[in-house]
């Protein structure tokens, strides 16, 4: 108890210690108070900070560090910037421990949670510095969670007064599917108003029928004729700043509403005839299954503007496509220049082979190297390219090396593209261009775009509809989620794209599949296996006797299924 009691003194000691230096650092001007972030420093050391129990600690320091001028913010974020791993990361979980038990409690944004916020926005600046810990421990789990109302957040965001608080000032707080919601508002308000607009100019103008209809509808073919006239319509609607339109797709001759599935298998196909290699826009590395830019002397601005437009379209009306690009693309996107360690993932020998050149300790002018560099143009055609005038007969070496590599990495991830590229990122910016696009990071614009690889299957099975006499309570429907649950990683993924013609996962997870997934019973007992409209996202099942019969013909079916499942 003598032990308990001198504890008990010595952390009230350590309190009111602290709340006096506190009170006397926010009531003396940081102008007379040279010693504020060595204050500071100490203060934030306090292990007081760490027991929820003294939160007004945390609240005070929070506002203190809330209501320093800008210029002190700069100084306080080089401080923290200086932190180690565990140093951050302790910070960084007091902080989010106090906001995300604020709003728990108190079930209101408090001025407390605001200051939090704002401290947490300066740890964040600091870590883009250090970079020790992942940008995903700024995600605050209360301000994602499906309980928070982000549509309010996100009105009181776009309120031309902007008196009141909104999370949407500090993005860093969200995670991508949170992102993806907000960006998800953002567009049907931009949607909303194009239909408002078109409702308008119907009404009291003579326009054509694209000018007047609320939805961009595209009306194509299938085969040969997709690309051509997705690119006829496309261009019209370009001319005429119809693209943010709800999107509608009719494959001409074929009766169906579109309500997604349409649209997903437009996708679907117009990806996969684009990116054909032989199509000559891209290539596709075996090795690294990724695909790039082709170096080309052709004309082909319009198609790769096309692809830009397609990818903000996806975006635009929530699909996911089918291709895999580098990291390094969506850097670009987002604005950001490409350096020598992009390189390893798209160009891993040339990469290996650079750093080699980097470290070598002998003499590399041996090697014979100038700043020459061949490459392939077109169809396997090979052309000598010089990375900077007169570079065909300038050697490399010690002392100009690290410039070779700099420039034969620019000379691949940019200047043998650029024409492609500059072409491809107008389309993308024709409709990727508002407020939220610009929080995501390279890594979250890529799960925006082509989805992820986590598969939460409980999540799916929680959110599946079901039709033709089945029900969740069904038998056979019981034993189809007993053996899915029991398959392994590589299985999971090929019953996912069995069902939905891809193995990646929307960025707000298997609960928000476009269209739902559906499963409907096929007949009675059968031996016959399950097949699927991919397109709808729809599982059409027999009703097996027994889980062995089940089990042995789905396995089959995800063993043999190619394409669009078995239909």
């Amino acid at each position: 108890s003598v032990l308990g009691l001198n504890h008990m003194r010595v952390t009230m000691a350590l309190y009111r210690g602290t709340e006096r230096l506190l009170a006397a650092m926010a009531s003396t001007s940081s102008a007379a108070n040279p010693g504020l972030l060595r204050q500071l420093a100490i203060v934030l050391a306090n292990p007081l900070l760490e027991d929820m129990d003294y939160c007004e600690l945390t609240a005070a320091v929070c506002a203190l560090m809330a209501g320093l001028t800008e210029a002190l913010k700069g100084q306080v974020v080089a401080l923290l910037a200086a932190y180690n791993k565990p140093e951050m990361e302790r910070l960084v979980v007091i902080l989010q421990q106090y906001i995300t038990l604020t709003l728990y409690q108190q079930q209101a944004i408090t001025r407390g949670v605001e200051d939090a916020t704002r401290a947490l926005g300066m740890l964040c600046q600091a870590n883009d510095r250090s970079r020790v810990l992942p940008y995903s421990e700024f995600y605050n789990d209360a301000v994602n969670n499906e309980d928070f109302n982000i549509k309010e957040d996100f009105r009181r965001w776009r309120a031309s007064y902007k008196r009141d608080f909104s999370f949407c000032e500090y993005p860093y707080v969200f995670d991508p599917s949170s992102k993806a919601r907000i960006l998800q508002l953002e567009n049907q308000m931009e949607q909303l108003n194009e239909l408002q607009d078109a409702l308008f100019r119907g009404l009291f103008t003579a326009g054509s029928t694209l000018e007047v209809c609320p939805f961009l509808v595209l009306k194509v073919r299938r085969g040969g004729y997709l690309v051509h006239d997705t690119l006829v319509q496309i261009n019209r609607a370009k001319e005429q700043d119809a693209l943010k339109k709800p999107l509608k797709v009719k494959f001409v001759g074929e009766e169906g509403v579109d309500e997604g599935g349409v649209q997903k298998e437009f996708f679907q196909l117009l990806v996969r005839e684009l990116f054909n290699p032989d199509y000559g826009m891209f290539t596709y590395d075996e090795r690294t299954r990724l695909n790039w830019f082709r170096a080309s002397h052709l004309d082909m601005d319009t198609e790769f503007e096309l692809v830009g437009i397609l990818i903000g379209l996806a975006i635009y009306n929530s699909h996911i496509l089918e291709f895999s690009f580098p990291m390094v693309l969506y850097k670009k996107l987002m604005g950001q220049k490409p350096g020598f360690d992009d390189l390893a993932e798209l160009y891993p020998e040339v990469h290996a082979s650079l750093k080699k050149t980097l470290a070598y300790e002998g003499e590399v002018a041996e090697w014979g190297l100038y700043f020459q560099v061949e490459m392939e143009v077109g169809f396997g055609e090979i052309e000598s390219v010089e990375l900077i005038p007169g570079g065909a007969t300038m050697p490399v070496n010690n002392a100009n090396r690290a410039e070779y590599v700099r420039l034969y990495t620019q000379h691949l991830l940019e200047t043998a593209t650029a024409r492609q590229f500059t072409h491809f990122r107008a389309g993308f910016l024709r409709l990727c261009s508002g407020n939220a696009l610009e929080w995501f990071r390279p890594e979250e614009l890529e799960l925006l775009v082509c989805g992820g690889r986590e598969l939460d299957l409980a999540a799916l099975e929680q959110h599946t509809l079901y039709d033709d006499g089945f029900t969740a309570e069904s038998q056979v429907v019981r034993w189809f989620w007993e053996v899915v649950h029991a398959l392994d990683e590589a299985k999971k993924k090929r019953l996912l794209f069995f069902v939905t013609g891809s193995d990646r996962v929307p960025i707000k997870g298997l609960a928000h599949l476009n269209p739902p997934f559906v499963i409907s019973r096929m007949g009675g007992d059968s031996d016959r296996l399950p097949t699927a409209h991919t397109c709808f996202n729809h599982l059409l099942l027999p009703q097996y006797s027994s889980l062995d019969s089940l089990r042995q013909r789905l396995e089959c079916a995800l063993d043999n299924a190619e394409g669009f499942g078995l239909m």
